[in-house]
């Protein structure tokens, strides 16, 4: 076979694959906006505590949401409200989320008594995976699920792990996009958004 026709293969089968990935794109999408139709998330897009503007940006208040926790109870953002809250979007696919979870868990346990929250979304990933993860690691903070990404949708989640720093008023005041590698940059994060 000559080198003319090998490319026109090649070309050809590039061209299908493309076909292929878009065709799979396209069936992908509705199937996730069938299924964001379905679920039982509560997001509240206003916020009438204060006088602050709602919005995923530092100095905005954070955007309220409710959603069921791995163990099956109901949490809202705003029932944390008086205290400061790491709100963390991760998955258990996830990688690079695998990787910072000792850091959170470290922090958890030496920061426990102290009042400072730490609501680990899971977002995008089935349920009974995050409650499997969540018990083989033994995780002790709040984990709730929100499998449709209604809530990471309303914070503008572009990539896991993303996690913002709410102070005591429900204020945002830092975001960080990527993993964690050590708990000390958990507190020092923390103690520089304060």
């Amino acid at each position: 076979m000559s080198d003319a026709k090998i490319n026109q293969l090649l070309w050809i089968l590039l061209l299908i694959i493309i076909i292929l990935i878009s065709i799979i794109a396209v069936i992908d999408l509705a199937v996730h906006a069938k299924s964001a139709a379905v679920g039982q998330t509560i997001v509240n897009r206003t916020d009438t505590r204060n006088d602050s503007k709602v919005g995923t940006k530092i100095g905005f208040a954070a955007p309220d949401f409710t959603l069921q926790t791995v163990d099956g109870r109901q949490v809202s953002l705003s029932d944390y409200r008086g205290k400061p809250v790491i709100l963390n979007f991760w998955a258990s696919w996830c990688g690079p989320c695998r990787y910072e979870v000792p850091s959170f868990k470290s922090f958890h346990d030496k920061y426990e008594n102290e009042g400072i929250s730490i609501l680990a979304v899971n977002t995008q990933d089935n349920p009974d995976s995050a409650l499997a993860y969540a018990k083989a690691d033994g995780l002790k903070f709040t984990i709730p699920v929100d499998p449709q990404g209604k809530v990471s949708s309303l914070y503008n989640i572009r990539g896991l792990p993303t996690t913002y720093f709410i102070d005591e008023n429900g204020i945002i005041t830092s975001i960080k996009i990527g993993p964690f590698m050590f708990m000390e940059e958990i507190e020092e994060r923390l103690n520089s958004s304060r």
